[in-house]
């Protein structure tokens, strides 16, 4: 994760930009290896598409990237106290506050994990998983819509947690009984920590990742910014840079 800290020092450092207001993006800061902290600044996967993306812009951008808990992050957003929220979903109807989203770099596989012996692969989800509790990173809307709707009617129990690892070890010890979340997250946090009894029960989505804009950041600059910003990324997966940037954060 060096490289990603390196960049997105770099990148909150720009100081070069005669933009009438800066550019603020936030992130989560506990979502390895698409988006984390370190040493006080944003790291990860999306902090390196940042980075690289504005040395192609054309314009001349204040940017600054932040990384908080991922619930600070929405809220920021919605409130108009930031521009863009880093590494969101396609959600239209959860967040009409959302009016743009950008070209999308990479497709998460979003599954679903349980204690051994709780679920059968050939469950349809969410709908066999009924009298379940799951765990969930506070603010994700990773589980789907559908999965939320069981909660509202009580349905599935639902307990929420920061991070990915606060969530695998509540189900390694049994305090959950499932959990959803992006596949390649969630197998880096098992293999280093170690976490033991947890099954990948079925993949439930494949979902695109964005950086969503406010709607109401409206303007020429905030136009030429989106379509600069697209622009770069669209090179960038084009060119081989985010595969290549991919596959170095994950180590291979």
């Amino acid at each position: 994760m060096l490289r990603g800290f390196i960049y997105a020092t770099a990148l909150a450092c720009a100081t070069t930009s005669v933009s009438a207001e800066q550019i603020k993006l936030v992130q989560d800061e506990a979502y390895a290896p698409y988006m984390g902290l370190e040493n006080g600044q944003a790291s990860g996967i999306w902090a390196e598409f940042i980075a690289e993306a504005l040395t192609r812009v054309g314009g001349d951008y204040d940017v600054k990237v932040e990384a908080v808990p991922w619930s600070r992050a929405v809220n920021l957003v919605e409130t108009g106290q930031a521009h863009g929220l880093v590494g969101t979903y396609y959600r239209p109807e959860s967040r009409p506050w959302i009016g743009t989203y950008s070209t999308s770099p990479v497709t998460e596989k979003v599954s679903v994990y349980c204690r051994e012996g709780v679920a059968q692969s050939d469950w349809a989800y969410p709908a066999d998983f009924t009298g379940l509790t799951f765990g969930n990173n506070a603010g994700f809307d990773t589980p789907g819509q559908a999965f939320f709707d069981m909660v509202d009617a009580g349905a599935i129990t639902l307990q929420e947690a920061q991070t990915t690892e606060q969530n695998l070890k509540k189900l390694e010890k049994g305090r959950i009984d499932c959990y959803v979340q992006e596949q390649l997250a969630a197998e880096m946090v098992i293999n280093e920590k170690g976490i033991a009894g947890i099954v990948r029960v079925l993949d439930a989505s494949a979902e695109t990742a964005h950086i969503g804009f406010r709607a109401d950041w409206q303007g020429e600059e905030a136009q030429q910014f989106i379509a600069d910003f697209n622009a770069a990324l669209q090179s960038m997966m084009d060119d081989g840079t985010v595969a290549e940037i991919v596959s170095r954060t994950v180590g291979g």
